[in-house]
């Protein structure tokens, strides 16, 4: 495979995709802030409010935590297809190991004697990722904060992230969700890379594919910084365009003129 040209055999949707393996991860300063505090979190089982805008990381940046944790000690059990409090219930359910019941309560009530049984038992301890949280119903978050509660509110038999759009931290700040708002003991918003981030993000997922780490110019790299805002998700998205055009053009390296065209073609000028 060239040095230089993206070969044609090379699969560009994996080059700048979201599957990345651990040890290829970026990891960046608000990276490193986000695995601190969610230790801190487990650590404590107590619950965590990660936001950030669509696009910007969260459920990567959980996600490479959580995967961290040793399988000996800790159950993760991730929600983040079902915002139907039914629904999420039964998958909490099947996550424990434990029957559904036939009424959505009753099953809620199941799940909180299971922890709280899990807790006297020092059994593992459970870990559960709540992503597109700012989804989820008055009800159902009420639901998942009523978990943590046993033994006279001394203890919590459950560790809680929840992962969501900039939306939720308004909405939690609503009168009604005062209970909920101060269980939240840690809170983080993801912000988007800086241009010197992105280019470093740029050359790490181009070395990785064992293509040229300059093959981005600078002025490219800053063209692709200013229009993505340095969200990682659209960074790609444009990364991946411009490969393909330049592959079509069959050219050594992607320049400003480049990317220009491509964010033309896509529309987001």
């Amino acid at each position: 495979m060239s040095k230089k040209t993206p070969d044609k055999g090379l699969d560009l949707g994996l080059l700048f995709g979201k599957n990345v393996a651990r040890e290829e991860m970026f990891t960046y300063e608000q990276f490193k802030e986000l695995h601190s505090l969610l230790a801190h979190t487990v650590q404590l089982k107590s619950m965590a409010l990660i936001t950030g805008q669509a696009g910007v990381g969260k459920t990567t940046g959980v996600r490479s935590f959580v995967d961290e944790l040793p399988t000996n000690k800790y159950q993760i059990i991730y929600a983040g297809q079902d915002h139907d409090g039914g629904n999420l219930s039964r998958r909490l359910a099947a996550g424990l190991g434990i029957q559904a019941r036939h009424f959505r309560s009753h099953t809620w009530l199941a799940i909180s004697q299971h922890l709280s049984d899990n807790l006297i038992e020092q059994g593992k301890d459970i870990v559960l990722v709540m992503d597109e949280a700012h989804l989820l119903d008055d009800r159902t978050l009420e639901e998942i904060r009523l978990l943590t509660n046993t033994d006279f509110d001394r203890h919590s038999p459950i560790t809680v992230i929840m992962v969501g759009q900039l939306s939720l931290r308004s909405r939690l700040k609503q009168t009604g969700f005062e209970a909920l708002n101060q269980r939240l003991r840690f809170r983080y918003a993801l912000e988007g890379f800086s241009e010197e981030e992105t280019a470093e993000y740029i050359r790490l997922r181009l070395k990785a594919a064992d293509l040229s780490e300059d093959f981005f110019t600078p002025d490219a790299v800053k063209s692709i910084f200013l229009a993505a805002q340095g969200i990682p998700r659209e960074i790609n998205n444009i990364c991946t365009a411009v490969l393909l055009k330049a592959r079509s053009m069959n050219v050594d390296k992607a320049d400003g003129k480049i990317v220009r065209q491509v964010l033309d073609q896509r529309e987001i000028n």
